[in-house]
């Protein structure tokens, strides 16, 4: 197996040798001017930034901030070279590249991703450190907000797959379309946190959903994204945030499911429901679904009664907030995806 990062990698162990390897004062004063320490690994602010008030995120629906409200990880704050470097040999620690490379130090946090069966480059033995730079992981000196900001993530497509093939579907879209858009296999979506149940630490406070494959502008791309919906105290919110699909697929979508299909005919008509409550359970559409400015969801809403779901009667509109600096689809992006295919 070959780690196509390994190697620039190694010029961050210099660094972290010096700072770990410190001592005293001495040790203080580097590990605090140490780039690492700025990383979002490091810094763990990413949902405490994008569910912030100033950012319209979940805190305008609760009062509390993300932490306060049970979304932060603290087991997901990296603040030891150890936690992904360390190497136990014959009962000797050692600082190594090869605990870092393997999946499980990314899956201990990643989990969902690091286990995606249906993604091709996944089945072809390739781990998360093959696509993703020593850069993502250990920072650039900048005391980055999120990981979505622009210029956090420079893992595309295009650096692998430079040479695609010059088809209709590869040159129509002039670059604006993002690669996962027409190759993700699976998407989730989880609708209906209820916060109250997540402030109790019960389990199971939320509902999951395959297969939505949402169209928001992020980037200067048309990218997939995720929508997230909450409920508290019988009040609710929406959030759209850019995603990455990490179940890509070797086949493309074709133009008919985005173009003239089912379901922008329904939004067009004003016809669209995105998830119905059926003999007690969610059931959802599956498809691809430009989100617009002012698009009435017509979600369901449910209380949680101990461990049963009950649907919320004439719950208030919800909250709506577009996270990561995405927006939604235009009317003129609309009007194309509007258009039977072959006639853009």
């Amino acid at each position: 197996m070959m780690y196509g990062k390994q190697y620039s990698l190694l010029p961050v162990v210099a660094v972290v040798l010096t700072v770990c390897g410190a001592r005293g004062q001495d040790q203080k004063m580097l590990h605090e001017e140490s780039f690492f320490t700025k990383s979002l690994h490091y810094t763990n602010k990413g949902i405490q930034y994008v569910y912030s008030k100033e950012q319209g995120g979940l805190e305008r629906l609760t009062g509390l901030s993300a932490e306060q409200a049970g979304c932060v990880k603290s087991e997901c704050h990296v603040t030891s070279c150890d936690e992904c470097h360390r190497k136990d040999t014959l009962g000797k620690a050692s600082y190594s590249l090869e605990p870092a490379l393997a999946q499980e130090a990314c899956g201990r946090c990643h989990d969902s991703i690091a286990k995606d069966d249906p993604d091709v480059h996944y089945r072809k033995g390739m781990k998360c450190m093959d696509c993703h730079s020593s850069r993502e992981i250990h920072g650039d000196g900048i005391a980055h907000n999120s990981y979505m900001e622009g210029g956090v993530l420079e893992t595309r497509c295009e650096k692998c797959h430079g040479s695609i093939a010059r088809t209709v579907s590869h040159t129509v879209h002039k670059g604006k379309l993002d690669c996962t858009v027409c190759h993700a296999l699976e998407s989730k979506t989880c609708l209906n946190c209820h916060i109250e149940s997540r402030l109790k630490g019960a389990k199971g406070g939320r509902v999951q959903l395959k297969n939505m494959f949402l169209l928001v502008n992020h980037g200067g791309r048309v990218k997939l994204a995720n929508m997230l919906s909450y409920v508290y105290q019988k009040k609710t919110m929406i959030t759209f945030a850019p995603t990455f699909a990490h179940s890509i697929k070797k086949e493309g979508r074709k133009c008919g499911e985005c173009h003239d299909s089912p379901i922008v005919r329904d939004i067009r008509n004003d016809k669209f429901r995105a998830v119905r409550w059926e003999n007690g359970a969610m059931k959802n559409v599956e498809g691809v679904i430009p989100v617009l400015e002012g698009m009435d969801w017509k979600l369901v809403y449910l209380d949680r009664i101990d461990t049963t779901w009950v649907p919320l009667e004439d719950p208030p509109a919800p909250l709506v907030n577009y996270s990561g600096s995405s927006r939604p689809i235009t009317k003129e992006q609309f009007e194309k995806l509007s258009l039977p295919q072959g006639s853009h």
